[in-house]
């Protein structure tokens, strides 16, 4: 029979075993990873704080925000990202009282929760520049990002695997590249993972009040993004199912959560029912279930006319497209127009109008289960692309899940935090249509939670796999605990590095883009007044100082007549571009009208765009 004693230092437990009966026992390593608790007190002194422990996460902060910073300055930045364009104007309206208005869709922005253009709009008064107002938000909340991730894996696991956690979101490319992006994700991945620390430590402790607290960070998660209602959703079912006390004292524990979080929540609530009329967390899902809707429908009866929600009818031809990334279903669901020259497509009309509108019925719901039966294994693939890490990564992440049987009290915090990887599948909106890899950068934290406990699990089995099998040089702590699984971090870490850059959502705001950014600013100093600019992106309305108006989907004599309809000022082609047949025309002969004034900038700059004048009549 053996005794055994832990000894606790900075980077978790050690147990010491004796041997009383003089038989040796079964070597000690597969304790360290997952030490026997055999009390609640024990498992709070496994992860207990200390000065030295302080000192060492504020070192792995400032390295964090210190490679964020050296990535920004090498990599440096374009043009604003198309959906930081949108968060940015409305921070600006919100600052100048114009209301919660954004640039490429008329009337209130319910699509998107307001803490991320609050945040970009309290930081502008220190950087005057909202572009790099919200540049700043991401580059700060994200450097702290290794914190909730070393403070979940700490509780799952044990102090080392904490570290090793920190250190993998700390160097991962594509959370630095969220950093100085003007995207929501990286402050949100910070909130949430923050709420998932809290839910984590929660689920152990026998007080209500910690409940009070899951609310208030999921409830600013969900400020963030909307998705968090979803994760905090699995967390009331958890304060229910997985924590001590009767019925009673189970209930009062959601409870408390669910009230704070509707308190944080209820103003986001009250302005979707005042712009909308309807009662909801999030219209995000309505929204992508008319584009789905209609993208569906142009399938089933190609070439043909079919209904819009608004009782008129167009046109949804595959021979006014040509070839480009988006199939001519797709461009007709978002960019359509009636023969009215009124917009069908969902980026082509007011949100409002689009969720005021929409009704689901039976028929819909078997639309809605085809639309997510094809597109789901597009977000299993997400899980071998190579700006993930695959496959080190996932496999490192199974390893370090599965490695084990889960003992209490530990069990229900690690089912709690495997279940959130659940969230891009049952709460994306954008199952409804085809896959965005930004709906699965989830992924890259939440598995890197399991991966460190992979990655910790290689150095236990090299040396002891050494040890047995006589190899010496491998079986020091050194080698076998520090260096092997090191250089297996090194090669996730690095692998997805050019992967990450190709990516189109950083792309987006790569420095090539620096020349939309300066036609937008040469068009902005040429005007007196607000201007709206045709483009197929967004960001050069943006540094125009413009609102922005995409091409419609539709033959060329209606998109000459929308020009006026939408009182459209520049048109913006980009050549090598492809979006529809008669775009393709514009580009080789010219807008076919004496209204559109070619205008020339500078050799380098016609290269890439055609930039038009169009003189509206009156």
């Amino acid at each position: 029979m053996a005794a055994g004693q832990r000894i606790n230092g900075i980077f978790g437990p050690k147990w010491e075993f004796r041997i009383t009966s003089g038989v040796e026992v079964q070597s000690t390593d597969d304790f360290i990873a997952d030490p026997p608790l055999k009390s609640r007190q024990r498992d709070k002194s496994v992860i207990g704080w200390c000065p030295s422990l302080w000192v060492l996460l504020t070192l792995i902060v400032a390295a964090s925000f210190a490679v964020r910073v050296a990535a920004l300055a090498y990599w440096r930045t374009g043009a604003i990202e198309s959906e930081g364009a949108e968060y940015a104007r409305l921070a600006e309206n919100l600052r100048n009282g114009v209301g919660y208005v954004g640039i490429a869709v008329s009337g209130p922005e319910v699509n998107f929760p307001p803490l991320f253009p609050l945040l970009i709009a309290m930081t502008s008064f220190v950087t005057h520049n909202y572009e790099w107002a919200g540049r700043v938000v991401a580059l700060v909340l994200g450097a702290f990002l290794p914190l909730p991730v070393f403070g979940i894996a700490s509780r799952l696991f044990n102090r080392r695997v904490g570290f090793i956690a920190a250190i993998l979101t700390l160097l991962h490319p594509l959370l630095v590249n969220l950093s100085f992006t003007v995207f929501s994700e990286g402050p949100y991945f910070t909130a949430l993972l923050s709420a998932v620390y809290v839910v984590v430590r929660a689920l152990n402790q026998r007080s209500t009040k910690p409940w009070l607290l899951v609310g208030g960070a999921f409830g600013l998660s969900y400020l963030l993004r909307a998705e968090a209602a979803s994760a905090f959703a699995i967390a009331v079912l958890f304060a229910l199912a997985f924590t001590e006390g009767n019925r009673t004292v189970r209930f009062k524990r959601a409870a408390s959560a669910i009230l704070v979080f509707l308190a944080l929540a209820l103003p986001e609530i009250i302005f979707i029912y005042r712009s909308t009329g309807k009662v909801g967390l999030e219209e995000k899902s309505t929204i992508f279930f008319y584009t789905a809707r209609r993208i569906l429908a142009a399938e089933r009866t190609p070439g043909v006319v079919y209904g819009s929600p608004g009782g008129k009818y167009e046109v949804a031809s595959p021979e006014a497209n040509v070839e480009s990334s988006q199939s001519w279903e797709e461009k007709s669901a978002f960019y359509g127009i009636d023969s009215l020259l009124k917009g069908t497509g969902t980026a082509m009309r007011p949100f409002v109008e689009t969720i005021q509108e929409t009704r689901m019925n039976a028929k819909d719901l078997f639309l809605f289960a085809k639309a997510v039966g094809r597109n789901t294994p597009g977000l299993f693939r997400q899980l071998s692309s190579d700006w993930l890490g695959a496959p080190l990564l996932p496999a490192l992440a199974l390893l370090g899940a599965l490695r084990r049987p889960w003992r209490a009290p530990k069990a229900s915090s690690r089912l709690f935090v495997m279940l959130l990887a659940a969230i891009p599948f049952v709460a994306n909106p954008l199952a409804l249509l085809p896959g965005d890899p930004r709906y699965s950068f989830v992924f890259v934290p939440l598995l890197s939670i399991w991966a460190a406990n992979g990655l910790f699990e290689v150095g236990g089995w090299t040396k002891a796999t050494s040890a047995a099998a006589g190899w010496k040089v491998l079986a020091g702590p050194t080698v076998s605990r520090c260096i092997v699984p090191a250089l297996i971090g090194l090669a996730m870490i690095v692998s997805p590095l050019k992967g990450v850059r190709r990516v189109g959502e950083f792309r987006e705001g790569a420095l090539p883009t620096r020349v939309d950014k300066e036609l937008g600013s040469w068009i902005g100093h040429q005007q007196n007044r607000p201007v709206r600019i045709m483009d197929l992106q967004i960001p050069l309305a943006y540094h125009a100082g413009a609102q922005f108006s995409h091409f419609p989907y539709s033959t060329s004599e209606l998109a000459l007549r929308y020009l006026d309809a939408a009182q459209v000022d520049y048109i913006i082609l980009r050549r090598g571009e492809a979006f529809t047949q008669y775009y393709e025309e514009w580009l080789k002969r010219g807008i076919p009208d004496p209204r559109a004034e070619l205008l020339h900038v500078s050799p380098g700059v016609d290269a890439k765009f055609a930039i038009y004048r169009w003189h509206r009549a009156g």
